[in-house]
């Protein structure tokens, strides 16, 4: 069964319109407590994403510092470099989660 382009849009303004009708009660009835639970919650989603954008970019980058000087691993000093590195990017990884959780919290202790 084959709908006109018109029908098909008039279909889907009907129904975007009544699901949005039915969920406004609770948009327009939230009390404060409700939007700063969802604000609260929404912050820590975010917060929570980009915790784990960092961590993967974080075992990105030391797994390609560990792949390149692979061929190396037999030389004491090569490897004490592929340690340092490896160990500068974890505390960088932990450095950069700490910030992005502890700047909210500094910043909430302002306002």
């Amino acid at each position: 069964m084959k709908l006109s382009k018109v029908k098909q849009s008039a279909l889907a303004t009907a129904t975007a319109s009544t699901l949005w009708l039915t969920q406004a009660q609770y948009v327009f009835a939230a009390g404060a407590g409700q939007v700063q639970s969802k604000l609260t919650d929404a912050a820590n989603t975010v917060k929570g994403v980009l915790t784990a954008l960092v961590v993967l970019v974080g075992i990105v980058v030391a797994l390609w510092i560990i792949i390149k000087r692979m061929p190396d691993a037999d030389d004491p000093r090569e490897k004490s470099e592929v340690y340092k590195s490896v160990g500068r990017v974890a505390g960088l990884v932990g450095l950069a989660a700490a910030v992005i959780w502890l700047l909210p919290w500094v910043y909430s202790l302002f306002t």
